[in-house]
């Protein structure tokens, strides 16, 4: 683990990226009645400890689809918390096959050109969507007990502002995701963690031996995160975009074998091409806010209990 993972911990935000990174492959496949799912969790906030107009907005909703129909239809949830000058963005749209999540923040600095303080607070966003289908491995007219094979291509693209954080953690932005396709009869698997800070946009292929008669899983996430606290100095503004989303496609070793899952969505069907759209207005939105929010001014003296402000996420314009 990096070295500024210490810092990284203090962050309520930063141990969300840190357990999904450590945790997420395993809790990705829910219990063997379920044989497809779409869970997706938000927690958009805006939070001031000044007083007198001390308070918080947050919004946490849920989307949790079982054995639904709407598995393979479009889902789309869309958040907007704001108070005392911080504003939260989060951002999805997907359905089993695909997730797209955008998460931006931004918060007023904490002192004016005297050092004095006028604001302290923060802003953040979380968002992570996963999901979970099982596909039968049938047809092709092969008899039970042909080997075969599947190639998973995860498709992953977006980005982080920059820098993508700050010592101290009053800045920070985070993107994951992660596949896994699994044989359900002998549990041998292939796996792919993908993290934003470290690794490039691409299509990842993976192969799994298999057997026909068999059952294969597959189950992917992506999560994103922003946060922004009143002593961030490198900028006001953070946000991680991917609504240019995270897609997972099947292709069989023999054509003809089935890759339609018991959620109804056929895994063969190409990932569509990204459409920025409806997820970057939430950016252009919060980029408009930020010119109204106060400049960034030399750090006071005294942090007058600023270290327990929350990290935050990556600013994507330097203060001036």
């Amino acid at each position: 683990m990096p070295a500024r993972a210490t810092l990284l911990l203090a962050s309520p935000l930063a141990f969300l990226k840190v357990a999904v990174l450590t945790g997420a492959l395993s809790a990705s496949q829910p219990a063997a009645a379920i044989d497809s799912q779409l869970l997706v969790n938000m927690n958009v906030h805006a939070t001031s400890f000044m007083p007198p107009g001390a308070g918080e907005q947050r919004l946490v909703p849920t989307l949790d689809l079982r054995d639904d129909p709407r598995l393979a239809q479009m889902q789309r949830m869309h958040e907007i918390a704001s108070f005392a000058g911080g504003h939260g963005i989060g951002r999805f749209e997907g359905h089993v096959g695909l997730l797209r999540a955008f998460a931006s923040a931004s918060f007023p600095y904490c002192c004016d050109l005297a050092g004095r303080r006028v604001n302290h607070g923060y802003a953040g966003a979380s968002v992570q969507g996963r999901f979970y289908d099982s596909i039968p491995v049938t047809g092709a007219g092969l008899a039970p007990g042909t080997p075969v094979s599947y190639t998973v291509n995860f498709s992953i693209s977006g980005h982080l502002s920059s820098p993508g954080f700050e010592i101290g953690g009053f800045l920070s932005a985070y993107g994951v995701a992660e596949v896994r396709l699994r044989d359900m009869s002998s549990f041998a698997e292939v796996s792919k963690s993908w993290d934003a800070s470290r690794d490039a946009p691409a299509i990842f292929s993976l192969r799994l031996d298999t057997f026909v008669g068999r059952t294969i899983s597959l189950s992917g996430m992506l999560a994103v995160g922003a946060s922004v606290s009143d002593y961030a100095v490198l900028a006001r503004y953070a946000e991680a975009d991917f609504g240019h989303s995270a897609g997972y496609q099947l292709i069989p070793s023999v054509a003809g074998l089935n890759t339609v899952g018991a959620s109804g969505h056929d895994f063969a069907t190409p990932v569509p091409e990204p459409a920025a759209g409806l997820l970057m207005l939430a950016g252009l939105a919060v980029l408009v806010r930020r010119r109204q929010l106060q400049p960034c001014s030399p750090r006071p003296s005294s942090k007058s209990g600023a270290s327990s402000a929350p990290p935050t996420a990556s600013g994507a314009t330097a203060c001036r």
